[in-house]
């Protein structure tokens, strides 16, 4: 059964006035499920359509709404397609609250997302597996894109360069792809500076540019992360310190051409052979620079696979345990550091010994019967279950 319009807008409602944290459990000693993991499991019962769920994860009015959409993607997509649901919001920056109990401190969407694809633990809980060559193949996007949010806040700082992109006309590198050819990057001229998504009306927080690729004579959209001054950034500055320097060596010209020619010839016969030093090899550019090499982040992924095993001591390998299986190895270690502590403490407590504890703990041969409960008690229990019944079928 398909979800209703009426269904998704009770549901959105619910979780707009009840969720307060994204964590499991509400309570975690007992292993209370929380409300949002509650609403997620009645989610999941569901068949949302695609336009249900981009409703959920554009949602302006609560960020709980957005992450309970990316958490039933992340338990219920088909891997091949998870990717194209979540890239557009890695870096998303709306706040958001995780964990209750830790006062005031608050994540991003954005964080929230890249953890659901870097680990498979959440708060205790086990996430679904991926297949190992997707999940890899999703690190290595994730790296990529790591690297284009960081050249995006370098170029944001850098005033000159960001005056330099917003010019039409402008010489740049940008970065294009497709399904037959990697990733790499290609000379590519401005032709328009873009604000404001033309088909939501929503501003963006950076401007995206409209290039061509003269090559190709092909245009397309990208974004500040996904393009980069002609030679490089390493270039780019490079060049502002030549002229820095330039500067410099202008007004120290200045200054010895008030002394003697002697001194003003030696001068320049310097400066000259320093300038011909610095362009004797001068710095070269493909026309097509590769962008980051596949293979090294794939070796960069396995590289952080490999750290993250031995820093937590697990084997990721095995078989997840199940919650029946967490809930009895949480007891388990529950009375062992009991027991432990009963015997640090000169293995007595409250007046006994840890024998006689031992022997009051061991299982009675007479079950005692259960206490009846009373009418109004089952005349609760029923109405509850009705109630139940009526709101979530």
């Amino acid at each position: 059964m398909r979800c209703t319009t009426k269904q998704m807008e009770q549901m959105l409602e619910e979780i707009y006035y009840e969720v307060k944290s994204l964590e499991p459990w509400s309570n975690e000693s007992t292993k209370t499920p929380s409300t949002a993991f509650c609403l997620l499991l009645r989610l999941l019962t569901m068949r949302c359509t695609t336009k249900q769920m981009e409703q959920m994860l554009e949602h302006v009015d609560s960020p709980y709404i957005r992450c309970i959409g990316f958490l039933y993607l992340r338990y219920a997509s088909d891997p091949k397609d998870l990717w194209d649901w979540v890239m557009p919001y890695l870096y998303d920056e709306e706040p958001v609250k995780i964990v209750d109990r830790h006062q005031g401190k608050e994540e991003t969407v954005g964080d929230f997302v890249r953890s659901l694809l870097h680990d498979l633990d959440y708060y205790g809980t086990r996430l679904p597996r991926l297949p190992l060559g997707i999940e890899r193949e999703m690190k290595v996007k994730l790296l990529q894109e790591e690297q284009i949010e960081e050249r995006a806040r370098g170029h944001e700082a850098d005033r000159r360069r960001m005056d330099y992109f917003q010019k039409v006309g402008s010489k740049v590198r940008a970065l294009y792809g497709d399904e037959e050819n990697p990733v790499t990057w290609y000379d590519a001229v401005v032709d328009r500076v873009v604000w404001r998504d033309d088909e939501t009306g929503v501003n963006y927080t950076r401007p995206k540019f409209v290039v061509t690729f003269p090559e190709y004579g092909n245009t397309e959209q990208v974004s500040l992360g996904e393009m980069d001054m002609p030679g490089g950034s390493d270039n780019y500055s490079k060049h502002r310190q030549h002229g820095r320097e330039n500067d410099r060596d202008r007004r120290d010209r200045e200054y010895h051409g008030k002394r003697g020619r002697n001194d003003r010839d030696h001068w320049n016969d310097r400066r000259r052979s320093r300038s011909r030093s610095r362009d004797r090899f001068p710095p070269t550019y493909p026309h097509a620079a590769s962008a980051s090499n596949q293979n090294d982040l794939m070796e960069e992924v396995k590289r952080r696979e490999q750290e993250k095993v031995f820093a937590k001591g697990r084997s990721y390998a095995s078989r997840p345990t199940s919650f029946k299986q967490s809930m009895g190895e949480s007891s388990r270690n529950k009375n062992d550091s009991y027991y432990e502590e009963s015997g640090k403490n000169g293995s007595k407590r409250d007046g006994h010994n840890l024998d006689d504890m031992n022997r009051t703990q061991e299982p009675h041969t007479e079950k005692s019967s259960p206490r009846q409960k009373s009418a109004q008690e089952l005349a609760a229990i029923k109405e509850k279950k009705r109630k139940l019944m009526a709101k979530y079928g």
